[in-house]
């Protein structure tokens, strides 16, 4: 109808121009029709809203995917392959059978991913960008030509694909005489002096011979047994070391066998760190008179593996180590824990009061039992009070306690069965938190709490708390006493604690460091802008806020150069930092994926219907011919919403009305 509309228009517009005054030239006239005749057109168009439809015929052409497996794992099975034992034979084979079956044929490589490094093998990141790309949307089948050792942390993608995944077993069978190294089990930390233990797993392929198991510190060789592989193929070693420094510490585990030489011999060593603490930790107790509640705090103690005790007793201006004088500074150093107990006079001099104030600004416990100290009154959360005599009543924490961990009881009756104890009159410090006062007529304070710099100071004014290790249950006490010296340990950093999931990676490994951060309640602090800051050399190379996950925060790192990494991670709103430091090993793991793993592949074929294809059944494998699709794909353009439409017929419109004028017609 359109069409009919402006064929009439055009003849009227020729009709209006046929005569005009004064007579225009033939080519004036045609462009002033021209114009009229577009203006009324889109005039039209905008009235009776036309709308244009055109098709387009498409045939899609079923695809089969050929995934081929490039890592370096790949790459020393082929020199070990026969030529009828290629996967290239494989290839050629099944390329032969879909060409004549009209499928096409894509390939794709990949290790770590699809144009990844190939020190490692990565196949849900390969499959996941393929259906990103939407290089799968018209994939009837893939087939994976790989080894199957793949360094995932899971293989869903490929399940959620509903595409059959064919895998492939050449029958690879090494003749090669080979050791290896399999894995070494330890525990992530350990601590100077202290014996070390090392699980290593060894395996010997086609060699019944003796070999060398050598440990390595730093570099150097620390010690080395001998072993012989003459009746297990299989050996599980143990080594022991004590390691003479503190921090991360790399070592390594290699087997050597002079009378053997191997094809591959990059499996015969394995990398290790592991982070060395300082000795266990020390809790130093020092008091004027023997007693009973040192007595008891020093067994809760021995109790613990980590933790080491020192007694001084103070008599005079000396300090007394058994029946020798030891100097209180010497003592002071490396101590975690610092324990006064008051009975009747304990006294320091300014230089040792400036070192247990030093000591407790630097982020040291200070725990406090019995009278004030007068030399320590500008740092204790309470001074004494006029009052000298002691006096004996329960105690009763107060509502202020419960939000520290160490305090919140279980069980209420707990607290409850506290016999009295012999208390003191003290006046509470106004920046001071009463944990606990006792029941009395003025509701003393009995358990005081301050904060000082970097460290915690814990007043207990009262003596004789150790009687209620044998009034009920012991366990109560010895609880209690091992949160305190957990909680004064417990340095404010530790409250922003980051770690990564291992202490050394293999390079392509992704590296994953959490970041735990509580308040003084011990309750994870949400909300958080984790930034952290990775180093290597001094120098940055990388930078990222870390994500909220549950009740911690996490940052996945790829593809990093083997070295050693320092990490610091900060938060500017609590002003919380803390650091920490991995490694990335320089060899490679790929040299330790030996022959096909049979069962990961035939898992993958099964979990999406496919199967295993070997030499003995590629001849048989069929598969459907393909089925094209056309499809026809109908478009609309509804021209009557096009904006040039609209700026057509204005152009038109005024142009037209330019030129009558200049020509002398209006």
């Amino acid at each position: 109808m359109i069409y009919f509309f402006g064929i009439v228009v055009i003849i009227l517009v020729v009709f209006f121009y046929r005569k005009t005054i004064p007579d225009l030239e033939i080519g004036k006239k045609v462009f002033l029709i021209s114009l009229r005749s577009i203006a009324i057109i889109t005039v039209l168009l905008l009235l009776l809203n036309p709308i244009y439809y055109f098709s387009k015929k498409h045939t899609v052409v079923p695809q089969i995917l050929f995934l081929n497996d490039v890592s370096a794992s790949m790459e020393l099975k082929a020199k070990n392959l026969s030529k009828s034992q290629s996967l290239t034979v494989f290839k050629e084979k099944l390329g032969k059978k879909f060409s004549a079956l009209n499928y096409k044929i894509i390939k794709r490589d990949f290790a770590a991913g699809l144009n990844g490094n190939h020190n490692s093998t990565l196949l849900s990141p390969t499959l996941a960008k393929l259906a990103k790309k939407q290089e799968l949307k018209n994939v009837k089948a893939i087939f994976l030509f790989s080894d199957g050792w793949f360094k995932d942390e899971n293989l869903d993608e490929f399940s959620s694909l509903n595409i059959p995944v064919y895998t492939f077993f050449p029958n690879y069978k090494s003749s090669e005489a080979d050791l290896e190294i399999k894995n070494i089990k330890y525990n992530k930390t350990a601590y100077k002096d202290e014996i070390t233990p090392f699980l290593v797993n060894i395996e010997s392929s086609n060699y019944k011979g003796k070999a060398k198991l050598i440990f390595r510190e730093n570099g150097k060789d620390i010690q080395s047994k001998q072993l012989d592989f003459s009746q297990n193929a299989s050996q599980q070693i143990v080594l022991e070391h004590t390691f003479q420094k503190t921090g991360l510490i790399p070592f390594s585990v290699s087997i050597v066998a002079d009378t053997l030489t191997e094809i591959n011999s990059e499996n015969n060593h394995y990398p290790g760190a592991i982070q060395v603490l300082d000795s266990r930790s020390k809790i130093l107790i020092v008091t004027d008179i023997p007693n009973w509640d040192a007595k008891f705090i020093l067994d809760v103690i021995r109790q613990n593996p980590h933790w080491k005790s020192e007694f001084l007793l103070k008599k005079g201006r000396h300090f007394f180590k058994g029946r020798k004088i030891s100097d209180f500074g010497d003592n002071l150093n490396n101590t975690l824990i610092l324990v006064l107990i008051n009975e009747k006079n304990l006294s320091f001099s300014a230089e040792d009061s400036r070192l247990i104030e030093t000591f407790v600004r630097n982020g040291g416990g200070l725990l406090v039992m019995g009278k004030p100290i007068n030399a320590l009154s500008e740092i204790l959360p309470a001074t004494k009070s006029h009052i000298s005599a002691s006096f004996r009543e329960t105690i009763t924490f107060t509502p202020e306690s419960k939000q520290y961990q160490t305090f919140n009881f279980e069980d209420n009756t707990e607290a409850k069965n506290i016999p009295p104890v012999d208390y003191f009159y003290v006046n509470a410090k106004t920046e001071a938190k009463i944990l606990a006062k006792i029941n009395n007529e003025e509701q003393s304070a009995a358990i005081l709490l301050k904060n000082y710099e970097n460290g915690k100071i814990l007043y207990f004014a009262f003596l004789n708390f150790w009687k209620w290790q044998l009034w009920a249950n012991g366990n109560h006490y010895n609880r209690l006493v091992s949160d305190i010296c957990n909680w004064l340990g417990r340095r404010t950093t530790e409250h922003f604690i980051a770690f990564p999931n291992k202490n050394i990676y293999f390079p392509g490994e992704k590296i994953k460091i959490r970041l735990n951060a509580y308040d003084e309640k011990l309750f994870p602090i949400k909300n958080l802008d984790a930034k952290i800051t990775l180093f290597k050399n001094n120098e940055n190379v990388f930078q990222n806020f870390m994500l909220a996950e549950n009740d911690e925060y996490i940052t996945e790192i790829e593809n990093l150069e083997p070295g050693k990494y320092k990490f610091v991670i900060s938060d500017d709103r609590t002003k919380n930092t803390t650091s920490g430091t991995f490694i990335v090993s320089s060899e490679n793991p790929e040299s330790r994926d030996h022959g096909f793993n049979l069962p990961l592949l035939s898992f993958i074929a099964a979990r999406t219907g496919a199967k295993v294809i070997s030499e003995k059944n590629l001849d048989m494998f069929s598969f459907p011919k393909a089925q094209f699709k056309t499809t026809i794909t109908k478009t609309e353009i509804p021209i009557y919403r096009k904006w040039y439409v609209i700026a057509l017929f204005i152009i038109s419109f005024s142009l037209e009305l330019f030129f009558r004028k200049r020509w002398g017609l209006l």
